[in-house]
């Protein structure tokens, strides 16, 4: 019940709300063209970004002759999946995987300097060979007619994913073979540590025995030598 000298306020019911103004063809077709030119700016951006960082390390005195080789091949399979006319997506993210991949090894060798060991450099050449088999593949498909490309559009797209398959293939082979150079680097580097305090052990074992030392003047000296050398335990197969 209302009370005196108040007036009570009509709600109208839901169904009687005024609907929010359509928006009309035009508009959505401004709204999907605006959405379409910021994802194409977005994706200039990063391949404008993508483009610099290979240019970067082709320009690098540090980077060895392999991988500036597959640096101006990566560079071509950029240009040519932009203008690919069938599995275009496919193709672009085949360019940015090899992108990705010849940034990774840059940033896994570059202390190593221009030279690098053999089975290293072996795996790189490997790559850059599969990434102009890639850039002649996509080569092809730019000159293919209309009726080619769609003959062939699923042969196109397994060998795309083959392209993927492979590229991922030769990445894990390098950094195993990179992996396996830097241990034995760091196991030769430990052997000679190993055999130079041996020699300064025998060495300063000779001259106690021709010195004038008493006997227990020598073994506090030989405890004082041995102390500084590391000890080394070699497993077995049984360890």
């Amino acid at each position: 019940m209302c009370g005196e000298g108040t007036t009570a306020q009509h709600v109208p019911p839901t169904s009687q709300l005024p609907s929010p103004p359509a928006l009309s063809l035009s508009s959505l077709a401004m709204l999907s063209r605006m959405r379409r030119i910021s994802s194409a700016r977005i994706t200039s951006d990063a391949l404008a970004a993508t483009r610099l960082a290979l240019n970067a390390i082709q320009a690098s005195t540090d980077a060895f002759p392999p991988l500036k080789s597959s640096v101006s091949v990566v560079l071509v399979i950029m240009e040519l999946s932009q203008r690919a006319k069938s599995n275009k997506k496919a193709c672009e993210h085949i360019a940015k995987r090899s992108a990705q991949l010849v940034q990774d090894i840059w940033r896994q060798t570059k202390d190593f300097g221009v030279v690098l060991p053999e089975e290293v450099e072996r795996s790189v050449v490997e790559i850059e060979n599969l990434f102009k088999e890639i850039e002649s593949f996509f080569g092809g498909l730019e000159t293919e007619k209309a009726w080619e490309r769609f003959a062939r559009q699923d042969r196109h797209k397994n060998q795309v994913a083959e392209y993927g398959r492979l590229l991922d293939e030769a990445m894990m082979q390098f950094s195993i073979n990179l992996e396996l150079s830097i241990h034995r680097l760091h196991m030769s580097i430990h052997r000679l540590h190993t055999e130079s305090a041996a020699t300064d052990e025998k060495r300063h074992a000779a001259v106690l025995t021709v010195s004038q030392m008493s006997e227990s003047e020598r073994l506090q000296l030989l405890t004082q030598i041995r102390g500084k050398v590391p000890f080394v335990h070699v497993g077995t197969a049984s360890d």
